[in-house]
């Protein structure tokens, strides 16, 4: 038997098998690589409208590539209604709020935070509203939260009124302490103009 002939064969096997088994694991790792790329940015399915804009909802964790024009602000009235993706970003400032259209504008935003969720209506006085189990911090709590006062009435207290007197020392803090009633006070329930009154929220 011709050893050396075998010897080649036997090599010749190794060396095919083993460039096999590295390509497909090289295809294996791209294909793994470019599966993981195309994922991350594959965008989230949203609705268009007549005007060819992606709108709908988005988390705070959402990447800027992926959110659509038109991002959910919430209702008014029971219209939804959205802003624009680049209002979206800004902090600290009034946006306007559109129909599903993206043209017309049916009221405002403030947005507290950059890409939060602090973001709440504007009343006809300018007054933020709605509920501060939305705000991330006391900071952006909105100036009108929302509340169920007695009887069951559902309206909004002023934030100034439901915090209270704040002190500025120690001292003014146990003086006020010791001022309040032990059977808490009542503050005013206004309606969603913050003007008129419609009941009283009691704060224990």
């Amino acid at each position: 038997m011709d050893y050396s002939r075998v010897l080649k064969v036997l090599i010749g096997a190794v060396v095919f098998v083993s460039a096999g088994v590295g390509g497909a694991v090289a295809y294996q790792n791209v294909y793994a690589k470019s599966a993981t790329t195309q994922s991350s940015v594959s965008p989230k399915t949203y609705s268009l409208n007549e005007s060819g804009q992606t709108y709908g909802s988005a988390e705070d964790t959402t990447p800027y590539e992926m959110l659509p024009d038109l991002i959910r602000g919430g209702s008014v009235d029971g219209v939804a209604v959205y802003m624009l993706k680049s209002d979206y970003l800004k902090a600290g400032s009034d946006v306007p709020l559109y129909d599903v259209e993206g043209k017309t504008i049916i009221s405002s935003i403030h947005i507290a935070g950059a890409k939060s969720l602090d973001f709440y209506p504007v009343n006809e006085n300018g007054q933020t509203y709605g509920s501060d189990a939305d705000a991330t911090s006391a900071e952006t709590r909105p100036e009108l939260i929302s509340a169920i006062g007695e009887n069951g009435i559902e309206g909004y207290v002023l934030k100034k009124d439901l915090d209270g007197e704040q002190p500025k020392t120690p001292e003014e803090a146990i003086a006020i302490q010791n001022s309040r009633s032990p059977g808490g006070r009542d503050i005013p329930l206004y309606d969603v103009d913050g003007e008129t009154v419609i009941g009283v929220f009691h704060v224990g």
